[in-house]
C-alpha cells in the first residue's frame, strides 16, 4: 500500500509523535499490516465460511500455489522443457509471468495466513471490523510512541481518524472523543494479547543463523517457508 508522504507526516502529527523519516516508514508498514487485517476482518465477519475452513481453504491454496512455483522455476534452471511444451507459437510462453505473479500470491496468502491465526489468538468472541481497526490502531500508535500503555485520549483519537482516512474513508470513527473512548476501553478489556503491527515473518537458509526476519512489505514469494 503507497501511501503519500505527507498525509503520513500529517498522521504523526496528529498524534503528537515526532515525525521522523523512521517514524514515517514505521507509520506506513504498520498501516499496510492493519490496512490487510481489516480487510480480512471485513471478509470474515460476513456469514459464509469460518475462519477454520478459510485457513484450511488457504494453507491448501498456499501449497498449491508453491508446487507450481518449484516446478517451473526448476524447469526454467534447466532446459526448459515444460515452458517449452506449454508455450503459444504466436503468442510465446507465458510461463515466467505466471510463475511472478503465483509468487505475488504466495506472498498475499501467507500474510492472510498469519492474520488469521494471529486474530484467532488474541479475540475472544468475534468483534465487527471497525472495532478490531480501532485495538490495532492503538496498538501501533503504542509502538509509535514506545509506550505500551498509551492513553486513549486527544492525541489517539486523532491519529485513529487520521489512520481511517488512509486505510478506508468508511470506518465510523466516533466523533466524540467521549464516545471514542468508552468504545476502545471495551475493547481493549475483551481481548486476550496484543496485535502485532510489525510481524516478522522468519524464512529458513538465507543467515549462517539459518534465519532472516522479513517485514510484510519486503515478502518476496522465492523467500515463502515451504508447506
Amino acid at each position: 500500500m503507497e501511501l503519500p508522504h505527507g498525509r503520513l507526516r500529517a498522521t504523526l502529527v496528529a498524534g503528537k509523535i515526532p515525525a521522523s523519516e523512521e517514524a514515517i516508514t514505521l507509520l506506513s508498514s504498520g498501516l499496510s499490516t492493519v490496512g490487510h487485517g481489516y480487510h480480512i476482518e471485513k471478509v470474515i465477519s460476513r456469514a459464509g465460511k469460518t475462519d477454520v475452513e478459510l485457513q484450511k481453504d488457504l494453507s491448501r491454496l498456499y501449497a498449491a500455489c508453491r508446487t507450481v512455483v518449484e516446478v517451473l522455476d526448476a524447469d526454467m534452471s534447466g532446459l526448459y522443457q515444460i515452458e517449452a511444451m506449454l508455450s503459444d507459437p504466436y503468442h510465446g510462453s507465458p510461463v515466467p509471468q505466471i510463475v511472478e505473479q503465483l509468487r505475488m500470491l504466495s506472498g498475499r496468502i501467507a500474510l492472510s495466513l498469519a492474520v488469521l491465526e494471529q486474530n484467532r489468538a488474541i479475540k475472544k468472541r468475534q468483534q465487527n471490523p471497525e472495532t478490531w481497526f480501532f485495538v490495532a490502531v492503538y496498538d501501533l500508535f503504542a509502538a509509535l510512541t514506545g509506550n505500551p500503555e498509551p492513553g486513549i485520549a486527544g492525541p489517539l483519537h486523532r491519529f485513529t481518524k487520521r489512520c481511517a482516512e488512509l486505510i478506508d474513508p468508511a470506518i465510523g470513527v466516533p466523533k466524540s472523543e467521549n464516545s471514542f473512548q468508552k468504545r476502545l476501553s471495551a475493547a481493549l478489556a475483551r481481548r486476550t494479547g496484543k496485535i502485532n503491527v510489525f510481524p516478522l515473518i522468519v524464512f529458513p537458509g538465507k543467515t549462517a543463523s539459518g534465519m532472516t526476519p522479513v517485514f510484510p512489505g519486503d515478502l518476496s514469494d522465492r523467500d515463502l517457508p515451504s508447506s
